[in-house]
C-alpha cells in the first residue's frame, strides 16, 4: 500500500522534515497505480500530519512530523467515531491529571507558574459568567498538563478534555456553590505547585477531578457499571 510505503520511509528519516515527496505523475509512475489512489495516500498522510499538500502546479507535498496537535486531533476523532462514555473518559482523567499536576510541581518553569496563576486569577473573575467560567477552566487545566513535559499524556489530556466538558449543559452541571469550590481546588493546586510539591498537588488534583467526576455522574445520572 502506497500510504504505507511512505509512512514508513518518512518515519525512518530516509525522506526528512522539508522535503518534498515525489510528484503526484511521479507516483503514479512508480507505483502503477491509479491517480485517485495515490491521492488517497497522500490524504492519509496528510491526516496522520506526516506531508502538507499544497494544490496548484506550484504545489506538492511536504514531509513534516506530526506534532502533538495531531495526536490529540486523531484520538478526538477516535472519541466521537467509537461514542466512548463520558464515564470511560472521566475515569482517564481522575487517572492522568494528578500525576501531571506532580510533574507540573517538578517541570513546570516560573513562567509557566506565573502563567497558571494568570489563569487562575481570570478563573476567579468569571465566576458569574459561565461562558467565560468553562473556556478559563479548560486553559488552567491544559496549563497544568502542558507544564508537565509528558508529551503523550499531554496530548491525551487535550483529547478527552473538551468532550467531557461538552458532554452537558455547563450551566445544569455547575452551580455557583461548585464553581466556588473549583475556585479554591485550583488555588490549592496552584500553591503546591508554586511550592514545587509533587505529592501534595497530585492529591489535590486528584481530590477535585475526582470530585467533578461525581458531579458529572450525578448530573448525568451515568451508568458506571455498578448494580
Amino acid at each position: 500500500m502506497l500510504a504505507a510505503k511512505l509512512r514508513d520511509l518518512i518515519l525512518s528519516g530516509e525522506i526528512e522534515p522539508g522535503k518534498s515527496l515525489p510528484t503526484e505523475r511521479e507516483l503514479v509512475g512508480d507505483s502503477g497505480l491509479s491517480r485517485s489512489s495515490v491521492r488517497e495516500a497522500l490524504r492519509v498522510l496528510e491526516v496522520e500530519g506526516l506531508i502538507t499538500t499544497r494544490p496548484g502546479r506550484s504545489g506538492g507535498s511536504t514531509v513534516q512530523l506530526p506534532g502533538r496537535g495531531s495526536v490529540a486531533r486523531s484520538m478526538q476523532l477516535f472519541v466521537r467515531s467509537h461514542s466512548i462514555r463520558v464515564e470511560a473518559l472521566l475515569e482517564t482523567r481522575v487517572g492522568v491529571e494528578p500525576f501531571l499536576a506532580s510533574l507540573a510541581a517538578l517541570n513546570a518553569t516560573d513562567r509557566e507558574v506565573e502563567e497558571m496563576a494568570a489563569i487562575h486569577k481570570r478563573f476567579e473573575e468569571s465566576i458569574d459568567n459561565v461562558v467565560a467560567y468553562k473556556r478559563i477552566n479548560l486553559d488552567w487545566h491544559l496549563a497544568v498538563a502542558r507544564a508537565s513535559r509528558n508529551e503523550v499524556l499531554i496530548a491525551l489530556m487535550e483529547a478527552v478534555s473538551q468532550p467531557i466538558f461538552d458532554a452537558a449543559d455547563y450551566q445544569e452541571v455547575t452551580t455557583p456553590e461548585i464553581r466556588k469550590a473549583a475556585i479554591r481546588a485550583h488555588a490549592g493546586i496552584l500553591k503546591a505547585i508554586e511550592a514545587r510539591d509533587a505529592k501534595g498537588a497530585a492529591a489535590r488534583m486528584e481530590k477535585h477531578v475526582s470530585a467533578y467526576a461525581d458531579v458529572m455522574r450525578s448530573k448525568l445520572m451515568l451508568d458506571t457499571g455498578a448494580s
